[in-house]
């Protein structure tokens, strides 16, 4: 503010001195003017810059929006491929037997790991037990609107006869359910993005795990997507924790996918 009152009385006593001096019409008078306030912006451009000032960190600001946008540009699309789907649309459908018949509902996907394959995990009826049916004794079949559907090959009562199914401590990310909501730490940095859904192939394997990059892109349809081996678990009794092991780079070029939030 100082520095501008100076600019300013300065600028009067040369327009003063020009008057005094018989300058030959307004227009050298507004040239002069023009010309100081010129050397003014000049000077006040250079000083902010020498003083390392908002000059340069208004610089540094837009190259980093630049970069930004040139990563979200290079981001490609990605769309749902035949027989694939999000495991949220799967969870909660009702589950058909061999005979046609209604027996109950997918209560989440038990996911694979290790030598273990993937498995509905199907509540028997209403409030009933929990069973695990792999997907070799089940199919995902895709409905008018392209929605996932569960059929078992098996009936009720072979339902009824499977062991039930317990989980083994909370949070060792076993299923779908306990990964679908979790905030997760960028190896690179180690901020938190938050996976919000899973896309599977109808054999009951993970393709991708559905990220969304801060809290408030939580609640957008814009999100990225990211190989599930990329995901490392700490396993274990009690709470375990996930990191996303992934380079800055490979994390700039990841897909985008955009969610139906409907």
């Amino acid at each position: 503010m100082k520095r501008l009152f100076l600019t300013t009385s300065a600028a009067a006593l040369m327009l003063g001195a020009a008057a005094c001096s018989g300058a030959d019409t307004p227009t050298q008078t507004a040239q002069t003017e023009s010309a100081t306030m010129t050397e003014t912006a000049t000077y006040d451009r250079d000083y902010t810059s020498e003083n390392g000032m908002s000059g340069d960190m208004d610089i540094d600001r837009d190259m980093e929006d630049r970069e930004i946008e040139r990563a979200e540009i290079g981001r490609a699309e990605y769309t749902l491929a035949s027989g694939e789907f999000l495991t949220s649309e799967l969870i909660g459908e009702d589950v058909t037997d061999a005979n046609g018949k209604e027996v109950g509902e997918v209560e989440d996907v038990l996911l694979a790991s290790g030598t273990m394959q993937p498995m509905l995990v199907i509540r028997d009826g209403f409030a009933g037990d929990l069973h695990t049916v792999s997907f070799d004794q089940a199919s995902i079949r895709f409905d008018e609107e392209n929605e996932p559907e569960a059929y078992m090959d098996l009936t009720e009562e072979m339902l009824d006869d499977l062991q039930e199914f317990e989980q083994n401590g909370l949070n060792d990310y076993r299923l779908a359910s306990e990964m679908t909501g979790t905030n997760v730490s960028l190896a690179f940095n180690d901020k938190d993005v938050r996976i919000t859904d899973l896309i599977m192939k109808a054999d009951g394997q993970v393709k991708y795990a559905v990220v969304s990059d801060g809290i408030v892109d939580a609640v957008t349809e814009e999100r990225m997507l990211i190989d599930p081996a990329k995901i490392l678990i700490s396993q274990g009794d009690g709470d375990g924790s996930m990191v996303i092991d992934l380079t800055e780079q490979e994390y700039a070029s990841a897909m985008s996918f955009t969610a139906d939030l409907d």
